[in-house]
C-alpha cells in the first residue's frame, strides 16, 4: 500500500513541525486585525454578563502524549479570556489508544449523567455524534455571536456541518498540496506546475511531465509523480471535472460514474502503462514522501503535515503548487478537520459557548500554533503566519502563496455514518488493482459495491 496515509503521517508530522512552529511566536501576523473592533466576537469583547458564581467547565481531551502540552497551552490562554466572565475550563484527560476509545468513554459518561461540557473530536465521528444528538447545534450561536469572516470559511464545511447546521468549530486542519523538485524540472526543460488554484495543471500535463521526469531502473529509479489514490483524492479530483465527491447529491455512492472512472484510469496509466508512478512494492521500504525528499520522486501530492519537513531537504530546490485539476482550471483539495464541540450533556450551555469562543479566538490559536500541535489554524491571520514560518526559506514566495491559497479551495471529506469503515475496507483491497490483477474500471466497481454494502447496513 501507499504509505503516507493521514493516520500515519500525522504522528510523524507533529515531530517534524514542532521545532519550526515553536520558534515562530514573536513574528507579526501578515493579516492580523489592526484595530480592536476588527477582532472576532469570540475574543474578549463579548458583553455576556459574568455569572454570580464561578462556573467550571470540563474539557474532554484525548490524551495523546505528544499533543497534551499544546492543547493545555491553548486552554490556559482561553481561561485568561474567561476570567472576567467567572468561567474556567478544566481539562479532563481521556486515556486511550485512539479516537474510538475516547468516543466510547465520553458517551459512557454522558449516559451516566457525568457528561463533559466541551471537547475535541475527530472529524470521522461527527456524523454519529450529530445523528445521536450528542453535540449541541451551534448554528444560532455562530450566526449571532461569531465573526466567521475572520476564518477560512470553507473549513467550517466539514463533517460537523450537516443539513445546513453547524455542530462544531474547526480546531485545525490539514490539506493536500503538490510538492515538486525544481531541479529535476529545470534539467528536463519543463515548466513548473501552476501555483494558481484557479488555473491548475491538468491531468494530461501531469502525465506528460511524469513520463519525461521518470528515469533509471531499480533502486535508483526516479519517478515522475506520486499520489495516494484514496477516496479523499478520488473525490476532489472527480469534483474538478464536474463529478461527485464520492456521493451524489442524494447521498448515494457514485464512484463508478464516468468522472471518477476517468480519475482512476489516470492513475492506472501512470502506474502500469508509463510506470512513472511508484507501486506498493516500490514504496515498501521507503514511503513516497521520503522518496521525494531523497530526490527519487519529481512531483508528490501529499499533505500539509509535511510543510515543516521541507527545511531538511538540502539536495534540491523545492516548489509547492496547486494540486492537479482534470482539464486544468479550478482545483480542489480535500481537508481533514477536527472540531471543538459542546456536548449535549452539559448543564451550562451558554457558558460553554463563551468557552468555545475563547478557545477559538485569535489569541488562543496563536498560542496553540507555537506548540506545533493541531495542524493549520482556521483563523486566517494565524494560518498564514504558521504556513509562512513552517516553510521558512525552504521555498520561494510563489510557493508560499500556493500553500496559503489552498485554504480557499478546500473540499470536505464526505464523512457519514459508514464512510470511515468503508474507506478502510477500500484501502485493504486496493492492492489488487495497484498490482495489476484487476482493471481500473473493475476497481471502481469494487469500491462502489463496498460503499453500497455499507450503506445498506
Amino acid at each position: 500500500m501507499f504509505r503516507m496515509r493521514k493516520s500515519i503521517a500525522l504522528e510523524l508530522a507533529t515531530l517534524l513541525i514542532l521545532a519550526l512552529a515553536a520558534c515562530g511566536g514573536d513574528s507579526a501576523s501578515p493579516q492580523q486585525p489592526s484595530t480592536p473592533g476588527s477582532q472576532p466576537s469570540n475574543d474578549p469583547g463579548s458583553n455576556t454578563p459574568a455569572p454570580a458564581d464561578k462556573v467550571t467547565l470540563t474539557f474532554a481531551m484525548m490524551a495523546f502524549a505528544n499533543e497534551i502540552d499544546g492543547w493545555t497551552a491553548m486552554i490556559d490562554e482561553a481561561n485568561k479570556i474567561l476570567a472576567s466572565k467567572n468561567i474556567e475550563i478544566e481539562i479532563m484527560l481521556v486515556p486511550g489508544t485512539g479516537w474510538p476509545e475516547y468516543y466510547q468513554k465520553v458517551i459512557t459518561q454522558m449516559a451516566g449523567g457525568q457528561s463533559p461540557d466541551l471537547g475535541r473530536i475527530a472529524e470521522s465521528f461527527m456524523p454519529t455524534l450529530i445523528d445521536k444528538e450528542q453535540v449541541v447545534d451551534l448554528t444560532s450561536y455562530l450566526s449571532n455571536d461569531f465573526e466567521m469572516s475572520q476564518y477560512y470559511e470553507s473549513t467550517f464545511r466539514n463533517a460537523a456541518y450537516q443539513n445546513g447546521k453547524y455542530y462544531g468549530i474547526p480546531s485545525g486542519l490539514y490539506n493536500y498540496v503538490m510538492y515538486y523538485n525544481k531541479d529535476l524540472f529545470d534539467a528536463a526543460g519543463i515548466a513548473y506546475p501552476s501555483t494558481d488554484w484557479n488555473n491548475a495543471i491538468s491531468f494530461s500535463a501531469v502525465r506528460s511531465a511524469a513520463q519525461t521526469l521518470t528515469s533509471g531502473e531499480g533502486a535508483e529509479k526516479v519517478y515522475g509523480f506520486s499520489a495516494g489514490p484514496y477516496l479523499a483524492a478520488l473525490g476532489m479530483f472527480s469534483t474538478s471535472i464536474g463529478g461527485n465527491n464520492i456521493f451524489d447529491a442524494n447521498g448515494n455512492p457514485s464512484v463508478n460514474d464516468a468522472p471518477t472512472k476517468r480519475v482512476i484510469q489516470w492513475f492506472d496509466d501512470m502506474l502500469r502503462t508509463d510506470y512513472s508512478m511508484p507501486r506498493p512494492t516500490d514504496t515498501a521500504v521507503m514511503g513516497a514522501f521520503e522518496m521525494f525528499m531523497s530526490g527519487r520522486v519529481a512531483m508528490v501530492m501529499d499533505g500539509t503535515w509535511w510543510l515543516g519537513a521541507l527545511g531538511a531537504i538540502d539536495g534540491f530546490e523545492v516548489g509547492i503548487s496547486a494540486v492537479p485539476a482534470g482539464d486544468g482550471g479550478t482545483a480542489f483539495t480535500s481537508q481533514f478537520v477536527d472540531s471543538f464541540v459542546i456536548y449535549s450533556g452539559t448543564k451550562h450551555e451558554k457558558e460553554a459557548w463563551e468557552a468555545l469562543k475563547a478557545l477559538t479566538s485569535v489569541q488562543a490559536f496563536e498560542v496553540l500554533s507555537q506548540t506545533g500541535v493541531g495542524g493549520i489554524p482556521p483563523a486566517q491571520a494565524v494560518a498564514n503566519r504558521v504556513i509562512d514560518e513552517n516553510i521558512g526559506d525552504s521555498v520561494d514566495a510563489a510557493s508560499k502563496k500556493a500553500a496559503m491559497d489552498a485554504l480557499n479551495h478546500t473540499l470536505g471529506v464526505p464523512y457519514n455514518e459508514f464512510y470511515q469503515e468503508a474507506d478502510q475496507k477500500v484501502n485493504s483491497t486496493m492492492d489488487e488493482w495497484l498490482l495489476g490483477r484487476i482493471t481500473s474500471d473493475q476497481h471502481a466497481d469494487n469500491i462502489q459495491q463496498i460503499l453500497l454494502d455499507y450503506a445498506a447496513r
